[in-house]
């Protein structure tokens, strides 16, 4: 099942500073956080993506895989997807695709592409949509690869926005986004 409340769900937060009445059953499992707190962390196996909210605007933390995308006969089976997704800065705002990953870089470009294809229309409605991925460790020459310069081109094309990769944890500032 692929959600088909979340961009209400994701409007309704942002103007209303509430959730909406939702009939997906699977709604606790997809909200992570969705408040002002000054660090969201999004967290597996030892891996950590951390932003800092300076501004102290809410932020919206989403879980894709088996949240938003919950695998079942409707989804095609190996659809592309990432763990997490972080709105701020409103409706208008930033998106930022988060991966957290053992050592296969190249599938987890592939996870981040797949989620901006599904949900394309939806985040050309944001200012910017950035990739961060988190490894354990991460192959020497990554960033040569043909599926990461198309994926940087992509996301600054589209999305006006960029990729990180780094291993263990990676904790940014939402003002320091984009730069």
């Amino acid at each position: 099942m692929i959600c088909d409340r979340w961009q209400a769900c994701v409007k309704s937060q942002f103007i209303e500073g509430t959730l909406p009445i939702c009939v997906n059953q699977n709604r606790d499992h997809c909200i992570e956080s969705s408040d002002c707190r000054s660090k969201v962390k999004c967290e597996e196996k030892r891996k950590r993506y951390i932003l800092e909210n300076t501004k102290k605007e809410r932020v919206l933390c989403y879980k894709m895989d088996g949240g938003i995308i919950l695998q079942d006969r409707l989804v095609p089976e190996g659809t592309c997807k990432c763990d997490y997704v972080l709105f701020t800065g409103g409706l208008k705002g930033k998106v930022i695709l988060v991966e957290l990953k053992g050592v296969d870089v190249a599938h987890a470009l592939k996870q981040l592409s797949g989620t901006l294809l599904l949900f394309r229309t939806f985040f050309q409605t944001f200012s910017q949509v950035h990739g961060r991925i988190v490894v354990t460790s991460m192959a020497p020459n990554i960033k040569a690869t043909p599926d990461y310069v198309n994926l940087v081109r992509f996301l600054r094309k589209n999305f006006h926005g960029t990729i990180k990769i780094t291993e263990r944890e990676l904790m940014e500032k939402d003002i320091e986004l984009g730069e």
